[in-house]
């Protein structure tokens, strides 16, 4: 168990507008006349009385408003993020492992900093030893995120395929809570793995299943490569092309890069 310090200042943070979604609430953009879509929407004063006078105007009747005449507001509201990172917590000598811990922690902390204005969410899922485990579950607070993460346990075997099963459920739960939520998986990995889902299943089979389902999900990922092979692990490679992500090579990771890595894919 150990302590992490790194913080990624604010003054480094931009924030970025992010694509609308259709809402009953948010920027008023238009309204458009009643259909069976829309019955739930609100309905807009103003441009439902402008109809009426039109109506009335053409055909020479007295001013009044009919079932015609309503018009309904279109809003739109900032589609919100969700950043899970998935990080191998595992390793024989520490040092990797350690690296990853502590630039997963300055990402996140950097990302809650510069999302404050559009409440865009991260989770923290570490693999180690033989499960992976939710240390941070989905949020937006800073408090809570520096006291989940302030100290992380590292070391033992590397159950990848669990690290993944486990992103793919807590995407789909989050999703079903909120449908409109963008999400983005950051991998953060040397490439080893050695504990399967199943006793005695292939841990390769296993994870490209998993990887499969994660894929048909369609979602932003990001595999960030810390391996000191040379020209990167073979297997995040293709773990990449097979979730359509992007592939990173970065043997020396500190917080701040992953951070900006995460902002660039944004």
């Amino acid at each position: 168990m150990f302590s992490l310090d790194d913080i990624v200042s604010s003054s480094t943070i931009r924030t970025r507008r992010r694509h609308s979604i259709p809402s009953r609430s948010g920027r008023y953009l238009r309204s458009e006349p009643r259909q069976q879509n829309n019955k739930d929407r609100l309905i807009a004063p103003v441009a439902t009385v402008r109809s009426a006078l039109v109506r009335s105007a053409l055909t020479g009747q007295t001013p009044h408003l009919e079932l015609g005449d309503l018009q309904y507001k279109i809003c739109q509201r900032q589609g919100q993020s969700l950043i899970v990172f998935v990080v191998d917590a595992s390793e024989s000598m520490a040092t990797g492992a350690r690296q990853r811990m502590i630039a997963a922690r300055g990402a996140i902390v950097g990302l809650l900093v510069g999302a404050y204005q559009r409440r865009d969410q991260v989770a923290l899922i570490a693999f180690r030893g033989e499960r992976a485990e939710l240390l941070l579950p989905p949020t937006d607070s800073i408090v809570l995120a520096r006291e989940r993460l302030r100290h992380l346990v590292i070391g033992g075997a590397t159950p990848f395929s669990g690290g993944l099963q486990r992103a793919q459920h807590l995407i789909e739960s989050s999703q079903r809570r909120d449908p409109a939520l963008l999400p983005m998986l950051v991998v953060v990995s040397d490439g080893e793995a050695n504990v399967p889902l199943t006793a005695g299943a292939d841990v390769l089979d296993e994870l490209w299943q998993t990887a499969a389902k994660l894929a048909a999900m369609e979602i932003r990922s990001v595999i960030v490569d810390t391996s000191s092979a040379v020209g990167g692990s073979s297997t995040l490679q293709r773990l990449a092309e097979q979730l359509g992500g992007v592939y990173q090579w970065a043997r020396d990771l500190h917080p701040y890069r992953l951070y900006s890595m995460i902002r660039a894919l944004e």
